[in-house]
């Protein structure tokens, strides 16, 4: 028996442990390594600075849109883009709509941090499932998709 990240006790070589308690050892666990691997690029990055990036890529380019999806208050979220900003990852100006509105874009040097984070995380989780048959993965796909979906609804009502 183990404690993992979160501080619940599994074994789960052992097989022992109730569905939850092992979801919460495999987040934990999955959480560390996308934490260690992110944390090994050039320059490192937090799991949040990556997720900014590739939301900014994604068009999310206002701070208020991005503390929304993160589920993060507005002081949290600005501390994380400013250290985007000194690291010349992000750049920071004004909507065209609303000059009281940040834009945020990628620089071209955060633009391929991104893309080399989102090609190591990639390999990652090619990785996780490479030992699990097709027909397994079809068959647990919809019920982690539902689990997360109701995660997500957790997260949406608080």
């Amino acid at each position: 028996m183990t404690q993992d990240d979160s501080g619940n006790t599994v074994d789960a070589a052992e097989g022992s442990g109730t569905l939850g308690e092992i979801l919460l050892a495999l987040g934990g666990r999955v959480t560390r390594l996308q934490t260690e691997l992110l944390a090994s690029l050039d320059p490192p990055l937090t799991i949040r600075q990556y997720r900014i990036l590739s939301r900014v890529g994604s068009g999310y380019t206002s701070l208020t849109a991005l503390c929304k999806l993160a589920h993060r208050n507005p002081s949290t979220m600005s501390q994380s883009v400013d250290k985007l900003v000194q690291l010349g990852l992000l750049t920071r100006g004004t909507a065209e709509h609303s000059r009281r509105t940040m834009r945020l874009g990628l620089t071209s040097r955060g633009l391929e941090v991104q893309a080399a984070a989102s090609r190591a995380l990639g390999k990652f989780t090619d990785n996780l499932t490479a030992g699990v048959p097709a027909d397994l993965q079809d068959r647990l796909l919809p019920v982690v998709y539902q689990l997360y979906a109701d995660l997500q609804g957790d997260l949406d009502d608080s």
